[in-house]
């Protein structure tokens, strides 16, 4: 059972609006992380995909994690349309790379790399075949199956064996002697769902292994066969080793790999930024030996396509998306860009590693949590411009943050997950203040509307605790209250039709009521005709008790404003007291569990209510706290010889309010006492002449008003001059 101190303390709708912002953050962090989880297996050829979402808009900030500068170990010769028309014919023959290795290897090359698919079959065989055979560096021809899947924790190749590849690399037909320098790397690029490269595969299973045809059950990815003679000084050397999501090359390095075996990649700036950065040279000058051996020696040279018309060998890349255009990067600079990072894997001070890591799941889970919990309870407990002001604010902050952190730790942030959760945690707490505090309105206006006026009942509304704020029990306050009553009515009642009373008293109550919200009063009750009124609460008003008098006057001021409606209504006129006391009441909620109403009990009260009782028509009785509260802007006097029951007479005193002004140093203005009295006598004289009295002639008590009256005295005999 909850303890009382708490159970009050929930019962406050501002805590259980806090209460629901959790429930939504908690909701949303668990969402978010599910379609975070999807997304990964989306991304993994969609293996175990259920929602089919693939959004990283940390792309557009991937020049603030890449190296930017490439190394000069990396060199790549392009086979482009310059390239193309220089040689006058495409595809290239054999015999050209036949050349180009050549020229590389006297350059001093120590590795070159073929991207190439040799599909010319022109007869020059023999030139390239002894090239590779007599190759002094290691040379890596592509080997791309042209479809993957993910089988068994590792890419599989499942296109078509590429059979020129065999030909080239070994003394015989069953390739049991392949060239010593010759090594097969696969050029197979592992694409995202919304078809980025963003990943490579260290290895990949060929597709003759899963034919039977060859033993090999394994190959390098292109550009870590390229890399690994380098690294090692030749062919051969450690085994890559893939376990428990990590990959290990020998002692070199280490980098965790994803279900698939791969791992991002760090690329070393936008499409183009080997060439930018003059690591490229086109192939024909490399084929005719055109070049300055000194831009590939002791280099890895990759030889491919680049950015040639016809061939479609571009892919869009992280680095793609920046500026104001979207360029795919050619096949070869992919692989290239490989190389570069392995080539950063060790560490140099103060270079940092240059392998990205996703951000740990673990971590984004925190992260998510503790920024949706940030903006539940902070857009709950401001308001809503103040919530989107601190929710843009946290989104900003948040991605500098996430920008700095990938800098300096290699990170790939996940940005699009917690934005989301912050937006929707927003837009959910927000929607539910809106529905809740629009309930609280309406509740407010419901207990209110009749008591206030509208501007009132509008600015209790927006109360922070609501309803349960503003009629949390009963209190003790200092309220000025205000008694108005019709004098002589109850006589006047007996001999009205009932239909005349009700709209007298209709006419009156509406006439004064729109008075005391004038002067923003809280009408407490109806008692026949009598108001009940009072100010300071459910609103604090500093100025209660001159609130009241001002409202006084004004009721006495405006009397024949209702005189006239009544005349023309044939109705007889009708004339009030009023006393008005202030001090300690207790003010709140009361009533039966079937009926509430908010009111004020004390003796406060039934002091004002006998000060209305002892008022004459048109006078205002005050007591004396209202007249401390008031003295420097009412006259008064002292009113002797009214005793109250259970008051002293010579310590009590009460007041005749005689005159009014608006500031302390305003001239007086006579209460108006005196002329509401005699436009009475006036509404009333012309009343006198529409109604006869029809005693004497008669014997009815019935007083007859309106068109009774007048047919009736018109049926009267006319008396002499």
């Amino acid at each position: 059972m909850i303890a009382a101190p708490l159970s009050r303390y929930i019962r406050y709708w501002y805590t259980y609006r806090t209460a629901v912002a959790v429930l939504i953050a908690l909701f949303l962090t668990g969402a978010m992380f599910w379609l975070y989880t999807q997304q990964l297996a989306c991304d993994s050829h969609g293996q175990g995909c259920i929602a089919n979402l693939s959004v990283h808009p940390e792309d557009r900030f991937a020049n603030q994690y890449d190296p930017g500068k490439p190394q000069n170990n990396v060199v790549i010769v392009g086979i482009d349309d310059a390239s193309v028309q220089s040689l006058g014919r495409y595809p290239l023959p054999r015999s050209l790379y036949a050349d180009a290795l050549t020229n590389l290897e006297k350059a001093g090359a120590s590795v070159v790399g073929f991207d190439v698919g040799f599909i010319d079959s022109s007869g020059h065989d023999q030139e390239l075949t002894r090239a590779l055979q007599t190759a002094s560096i290691p040379v890596v021809l592509a080997y791309g199956g042209g479809d993957t899947v993910v089988e068994g924790g590792r890419v599989v190749q499942k296109g078509v064996d590429q059979i020129p590849i065999a030909a080239l690399r070994c003394a015989d037909t069953a390739c049991q002697h392949p060239f010593p320098n010759v090594i097969l790397g696969s050029t197979d690029l592992v694409l995202d769902r919304d078809g980025v490269v963003r990943r490579m595969p260290l290895a990949v299973e060929p597709r003759c292994f899963g034919q039977g045809t060859c033993s090999t059950k394994t190959i390098d990815t292109f550009g870590f066969a390229a890399y690994r003679p380098w690294e090692q000084s030749g062919v051969g050397g450690a085994e890559l080793q893939v376990s428990n999501g990590t990959a290990h090359f020998g002692s070199a390095w280490s980098t965790p790999v994803d279900a698939s075996g791969s791992i991002l990649v760090n690329y070393s700036g936008p499409p183009g930024n080997f060439e930018s950065y003059h690591h490229y040279l086109s192939f024909d000058t490399v084929a005719a030996g055109r070049f300055d051996p000194e831009q590939v020696k002791d280099k890895i040279v990759l030889i491919g396509a680049y950015n040639l018309t016809g061939v479609n060998d571009e892919q869009l890349v992280p680095t793609s998306f920046g500026g104001n255009a979207t360029r795919a990067m050619a096949g070869v600079e992919i692989h290239a860009n490989v190389i570069q990072m392995l080539l950063n894997a060790v560490p140099l001070p103060p270079n940092p590693s240059r392998f990205l890591t996703a951000e740990p799941p673990g971590l984004l889970l925190l992260l998510i949590l503790v920024l949706g919990l940030a903006t539940a309870v902070g857009v709950a407990r401001v308001k809503v411009l103040w919530g989107l002001l601190g929710t843009v604010v946290a989104l900003v902050l948040f991605t500098l943050g996430m920008s700095a952190l990938s800098s300096f730790e290699n990170w790939v942030p996940d940005l699009f997950h917690p934005w989301l959760a912050i937006a929707l945690t927003y837009s959910g707490v927000t929607a539910y203040r809106f529905l809740y505090e629009d309930r609280e309105k309406r509740k407010v206006t419901a207990l209110f509307g009749h008591y206030l006026k509208p501007e009132i009942v509008s600015e209790l509304a927006k109360t922070r605790g609501g309803v349960e704020d503003i009629l949390r029990g009963g209190e003790r306050r200092d309220i000025t209250l205000m008694f108005v009553d019709i004098r002589g009515f109850t006589s006047m009642s007996e001999s009205m039709a009932a239909s005349d009373v009700t709209e007298v008293v209709q006419m009156y109550l509406d006439h004064l009521s729109g008075i005391i919200f004038t002067w923003d009063g809280t009408v407490d009750k109806y008692v026949g005709d009598e108001i009940m009124a009072f100010w300071n609460a459910p609103r604090t008003q500093i100025d209660h008790a001159l609130l009241a008098v001002r409202c006084a006057y004004d009721c006495v001021n405006r009397a024949a404003e209702l005189q006239e409606r009544l005349l023309a209504k044939g109705l007889p006129p009708i004339r009030w007291g009023i006393g008005i006391n202030t001090g300690a009441a207790v003010v709140g909620n009361m009533g039966s569990r079937s009926r509430l109403q908010y009111t004020a009990l004390g003796d406060t009260v039934n002091t004002a209510a006998r000060f209305c009782a002892q008022a004459p028509a048109f006078q205002v009785l005050i007591g004396e706290m209202t007249y401390q509260m008031c003295k420097d802007y009412i006259a008064v006097d002292l009113v002797p010889g009214v005793q109250l029951k259970g008051k002293s007479a010579e310590t009590f005193h009460i007041y005749e309010v005689t005159a009014i002004r608006q500031a302390p140093d305003a001239p007086w203005v006579q209460f108006p006492t005196q002329m509401a009295t005699q436009t009475h006598h006036a509404f009333t004289a012309q009343y006198t002449q529409q109604t006869v009295l029809a005693v004497a002639e008669t014997g009815s008590t019935d007083l007859l008003v309106g068109e009774e009256a007048e047919e009736l005295l018109a049926r009267q005999p006319q008396s002499p001059n």
